[in-house]
């Protein structure tokens, strides 16, 4: 059975893989990017944020930060889906906004995964990592009324120091949990909120490598 890894920037992501690459040794899987093949004008002219549009923020194959237009994306995602489902058994889409997708191959979503997880638990206090200032209305939104307490920090996977990433994480101790929105934030990431926060964390990336390899029956047995 076949994977694809879908990325709203740029393909390969080597940043993920390079996490968590080793989950998926074994796995036939392939990447595709929604910016693959586009100079950074060409991204600016069509998938650039205008006034008062809503953000994303991914990464280019130069490893620098990029924001995009949400609305712009998911559609876009959307074409990118269905180019490729003739080609997988199944879709991960390594980014957590919110899409609206439809595809005849199950497609797995980050942020419902995020959603299920901090819904399945008895939290009280949630801290939320997202990487943009701007971002931080969405996360409101997004899990607001699912807490009694909510602490929204933002910091860029892309373009943040550990330094900064450290202080935010002070911030959110006594969180019940931490949930790190964005497909950006790594392993590194999470064990240094880990550390400094004190608590439990959800990080999408292992999250959802690991629902795809028990969807594709890929996880090793225990010996």
């Amino acid at each position: 059975m076949k994977l694809a890894l879908l990325t709203i920037g740029q393909s390969p992501r080597t940043d993920v893989l390079s996490d968590v690459g080793q989950l998926l040794k074994g796995v036939d899987y392939f990447e595709r990017g929604l910016l693959d093949g586009m100079h950074l004008d060409e991204i600016e002219k069509i998938y650039g944020p205008r006034l008062g549009e809503e953000i994303y923020v991914s990464r280019l194959r130069s490893g620098s930060e990029v924001k995009l237009s949400k609305s712009r994306v998911v559609e876009g995602m959307r074409k990118l889906v269905a180019r490729v489902e003739k080609e997988a058994d199944l879709i991960l889409i390594m980014c957590t906004g919110d899409f609206d997708i439809s595809s005849n191959k199950p497609v797995i979503l980050p942020s419902r995964l995020l959603v299920g997880v901090v819904g399945s638990l008895r939290i009280r206090k949630l801290g939320v990592f997202v990487p943009l200032k701007e971002q931080l209305g969405m996360a409101e939104r997004r899990w607001g009324s699912m807490v009694d307490e909510l602490v929204i920090e933002y910091w860029s996977p892309y373009s943040g120091s550990e330094e900064q990433l450290r202080s935010k994480a002070r911030r959110l101790r006594g969180a019940d949990l931490v949930v790190m929105d964005c497909f950006g934030y790594s392993t590194r990431h999470a064990a240094v909120v880990r550390e400094v926060a004190g608590g439990p964390v959800a990080l999408p990336r292992t999250l959802s490598v690991v629902v795809a390899l028990d969807l594709l029956g890929a996880l090793q047995p225990s010996t």
